[in-house]
Order: structure tokens, then C-alpha cells, then sequence
């Protein structure tokens, strides 16, 4: 199972005010197990540092299906996550589920970087991941079946270690 261990965001505030504490100053870590919850079905669970469940990702379909679905421990629906169509190099988008409606527009996208003599920015980046107006990657670690998600600065946001 692999483990996704945020990094904590250090307020940049130096103020001596009681009311100004850190938000984003606990680490969780996540645990993944590519097991699906459900009975002939593909997916994985990701559950948190005290051992609940708190996603689940499941397509329901065959393997190769161009659909997923992320859902809270309830089952609910958060997020449709589909393959890109007509797109030569792939790629995912995310899109928010709605009961009434589908999103038409994607609140993610996700994209394998292929590596060419072009490409010199971030040779070690596997992929790219577009949140908004925000870009992250999802960068390898040399020797190790490990990653780091890095933001546009470089600076560390997530890492996922086996």
C-alpha cells in the first residue's frame, strides 16, 4: 500500500496574536490500497491516519473503462473523473458531480508528460495536474518507487512513498 504524506504550509505571519495559528499545520497521511470496496469491480480505498475510510475510487465498469468515479465513505459521488477524448497524448479531467446535472466544465485535468529533446523545464516530472488557475506535478524520486507533488515554485506539496 502506498502512503501520501502532505506537507504542512508554514505561515508566512509572524504575529504574536493568539488567533493567528497555522491552518495547514497538521500532516495527514493517507494510505492507498488498490483494493476496490465493492465485488468485481476496479479500484482502490484511501483511507486516513487512523485507519478510516475516507475515499473510495471505483469505476464499476471493466478495467479499461474511461470512467471513474471518486466518492466520499458513503458512497456519494464527489467527482467523475473521464478519460480525455480526441487528445493524442491522453490525459484525464475531473469534473465536480452534480445530481441534477452534468458539469460541462472540468475542475482538474491531468496529463502525462512525455519526455523529448524539447522538453528541458522538469525532466523528472511524470505528469502535469491543472487545479484552476494552479499547476502541480507529479515528479518521480531517483532509486525509489516514491513521488513528490510539487507546486509551479518547486515546493514540495505532497509526497507518496510505498
Amino acid at each position: 500500500m502506498a502512503k501520501v504524506y502532505p506537507q504542512t504550509a508554514l505561515s508566512p505571519s509572524t504575529s504574536s496574536s493568539s488567533s493567528s495559528s497555522s491552518l495547514g499545520s497538521e500532516t495527514e497521511t493517507f494510505t492507498i490500497w488498490m483494493k476496490s470496496l465493492i465485488y468485481h469491480t476496479n479500484g482502490c480505498t484511501i483511507f486516513d491516519s487512523n485507519g478510516d475510510i475516507v475515499y473510495r475510487v471505483d469505476n464499476y465498469d471493466r478495467k479499461c473503462s474511461s470512467e471513474v468515479f471518486l466518492m466520499d465513505l458513503r458512497g456519494k459521488v464527489l467527482f467523475t473523473i473521464r478519460k480525455k477524448k480526441f487528445s493524442i497524448l491522453g490525459g484525464w479531467e475531473g469534473y465536480r458531480w452534480m445530481e441534477s446535472e452534468r458539469s460541462k466544465k472540468p475542475s482538474f485535468g491531468v496529463k502525462k508528460l512525455y519526455r523529448s529533446g524539447s522538453r528541458k523545464r522538469n525532466q523528472s516530472a511524470v505528469c502535469e495536474i491543472n487545479v484552476g488557475f494552479e499547476r502541480f506535478s507529479l515528479v518521480k524520486m531517483d532509486g525509489k518507487l516514491a513521488f513528490r507533488i510539487i507546486n509551479i515554485n518547486g515546493e514540495v506539496v505532497a509526497e507518496v512513498m510505498n
